[in-house]
């Protein structure tokens, strides 16, 4: 068999077989796999540049998705796998890991902070969030313990408090707005006695507002 090379767009490199499109890889790998166009390569041979180009394109495919942000192990593990065999995936996903540009510790964070900051969200559920990209438990539990060490008590309640005037109008003379604030800090993994204290402090505000 004769194995052949066509310069593509960009850094593409199209490989052909016997005249038939194989695959395509970037030219740094082909250029670096020991084979010039019109080679001949037996099936051994082939087996070995397919297992080969097919890592490499995993990772390039990886280091691509960790450009725009940070991404766990295992997103990047799952979104490989939609386009390339698991075991290209998790060499791509070990290799990145390895070279410093993938980390599960610096993802989760990252993340805790944003869903802390932005979403408002309290400590369960940023766990259960980090918990569902893969996280280890460990991992998630010291994120989560960083971003909050110097949160005291009554900051957490403030923090809640100051959410639930935000997002709830005339809460102190409804109770249905009450419940559905309830129910919306349990859901952004606020514990049940957190939630009561914040409401609790809210009506005492309302009730010393009125007397001012």
């Amino acid at each position: 068999m004769k194995i052949t090379a066509e310069k593509g767009r960009y850094n593409k490199v199209h490989i052909h077989i016997d005249g038939e499109y194989l695959l395509t890889v970037d030219d740094a790998y082909w250029l670096s796999c020991g084979y010039v166009s019109g080679d001949e390569i037996d099936e051994r041979e082939l087996a070995a540049f397919k297992d080969a180009a097919g890592s490499r394109r995993a990772f390039n495919a990886g280091a691509q998705l960790i450009s725009s942000r940070e991404h766990s192990s295992k997103e990047v593990y799952d979104k490989l796998c939609r386009s390339f065999e698991p075991e290209f995936a998790a060499e791509a996903v070990a290799k990145l890991q390895e070279i410093g540009m993938l980390s599960d510790e610096r993802f989760a964070q990252m993340f805790a902070a944003e869903l802390y900051e932005k979403k408002g969200f309290g400590k369960n559920r940023i766990l259960y969030e980090l918990s569902r990209r893969g996280i280890d438990k460990s991992l998630a539990e010291n994120a989560v313990q960083e971003l909050m060490s110097e949160e005291n008590d009554e900051d957490k309640i403030q923090r809640i408090v100051d959410i639930v005037r935000k997002k709830y109008y005339n809460i102190e003379n409804d109770e249905k707005q009450r419940r559905r604030a309830s129910a919306y800090l349990m859901r952004a993994g606020y514990s049940g006695s957190e939630i009561r204290r914040a409401l609790e402090q809210i009506s005492q505000d309302f009730y010393e507002e009125g007397w001012d």
